[in-house]
């Protein structure tokens, strides 16, 4: 099964879970461990998250340019010591809001190609929760 397949099925799926905080899909590439993750739940939208200090200066820097292309700034949001807790850091990250898996899909398809530079037939796994 191409990756396309996967990633659009694996997040069909997590777009129809009921409504949670705890639901998610993490897509990665199983030799490297390098990942995507993305959070929803029925009616939707699904949300992606790519957190910068998972990357590499030079993918850094190919995250900066691909979603600059897709109209998509990064944040910087305070990390903190526990739920509720005091920052005890900063963390930048690129998030997207998505209202389809199809749309969804295509950019982490172009994550994994433009950003980590992987073939599109890497080997992926993936990772899916939810607390209902």
């Amino acid at each position: 099964m191409k990756n396309e397949t996967i990633i659009e099925r694996a997040l069909a799926e997590l777009v129809r879970r009921p409504v949670s905080d705890g639901n998610f899909v993490i897509l990665e590439d199983a030799l490297s461990k390098k990942f995507v993750q993305f959070t929803g739940d029925s009616p939707g939208p699904l949300q992606l998250d790519l957190p910068s200090q998972t990357l590499s200066e030079v993918e850094f820097y190919r995250a900066v340019a691909l979603f600059r292309r897709l109209g998509i700034a990064g944040e910087e949001y305070d990390l903190l010591d526990a739920p509720g807790g005091v920052p005890v850091a900063k963390q930048f990250t690129f998030q997207a809001m998505f209202g389809s898996a199809a749309a969804a899909t295509e950019v982490a398809l172009r994550v994994f190609t433009d950003v980590y530079q992987f073939p599109p037939d890497f080997p992926m796994l993936v990772t899916k929760g939810w607390t209902s």
